[in-house]
């Protein structure tokens, strides 16, 4: 053994293969692997917390990422100072081996494991334009009502906002391409068409149409006389309703209106003369005199 041999084998202060830049200190790496995973905690948190703002502009996947390269980095960190492993390659470029250590092992489970085998439970924004029988650009609501999505055991409610869109922020990714019940509520207009819509995008339109309120309006029709007249027809064309008195001249009409108006009644029978009236909706008192043809 030469001189030089037995200086590097007496000397603990020289450094070991695989550990350049001299002793390493694994309190050291502690606090920096300790340092990490509270970044991120901070993180995490911040995810947690604005997990709805984050999700209507699809940051949550690439937040939850970053989150994972930084716990594969604590988690390198770790291995490689505290505990001791290596990574060397051996051999000519890509033709050669490489033999992998802890660290190294660890950070690429963390990241990789963590991405692919975490439940996928990620969200898409939705925005709901709601429109009138002419299209996309009739808007009937504006800062009124709302849209109501049936997503599972759960539903979900957004106002509707000045341009007639309602905005969900955060839709489960597993009801896309999905058909789900949706609906407007409101005093003065309702649904159109199917119950249910396919979510294919992040965009839904839905048709809505003056909601039908049903109105009586009943009384009796005499001749001149004031004897009751039967078989007399009434109707209301405009609405195409219609109907006959019975024996003692009395009629009842259920007439489908947004609301209480102003309407033309047309009573008619044969030989006497054709009567028109313009009752209002609602009325049940109504009395009416035919006259004979002259």
């Amino acid at each position: 053994m030469s001189k030089d041999d037995k200086k590097t084998q007496g000397d603990p202060n020289m450094e070991k293969p695989g550990f350049s830049g001299g002793a390493r200190s694994p309190s050291l790496y502690a606090w920096v692997s300790l340092g990490a995973f509270a970044c991120c905690l901070v993180v995490l948190l911040l995810l947690i917390g604005n997990e709805s703002n984050l999700a209507s502009f699809g940051l949550v996947e690439r937040i939850y990422y970053v989150v994972l390269v930084l716990m594969g980095l604590v988690a390198a960190v770790f291995l490689f100072g505290v505990i001791p492993s290596s990574a060397t390659y051996e051999g000519r470029l890509l033709g050669g081996r490489l033999r992998l250590g802890g660290a190294i092992v660890g950070a690429a489970l963390v990241v990789v494991g963590g991405y692919f085998f975490a439940p996928q439970a990620w969200t898409f924004p939705l925005t709901v334009y709601v429109h009138g029988p002419g299209g996309p650009r009739d808007i009937p609501l504006r800062n009124a009502g709302s849209v109501v999505l049936e997503l599972g055991p759960e539903s979900k409610r957004a106002q509707i906002g000045e341009s007639g869109q309602a905005y969900f922020p955060a839709i489960p990714e597993n009801l896309r391409g999905q058909p789900v019940p949706a609906w407007v509520e409101s005093e003065t207009y309702q649904s159109v068409g199917p119950s249910k819509s396919r979510l294919d995008s992040s965009v839904l339109y839905l048709q809505i149409e003056v909601k039908l309120r049903h109105y009586q309006l009943a009384g009796t029709i005499s001749d001149e006389t004031g004897r009751p007249l039967p078989d007399v027809r009434v109707s209301l064309p405009a609405y195409q309703v219609s109907r006959q008195t019975n024996a003692d001249g009395r009629f009842d009409l259920d007439v489908p209106a947004p609301d209480s108006r102003g309407v033309d009644l047309v009573a008619e029978k044969p030989g006497y003369e054709v009567a028109r009236f313009s009752p209002t909706l609602g009325d049940t008192a109504l009395s009416f005199a035919l006259r004979l043809h002259h």
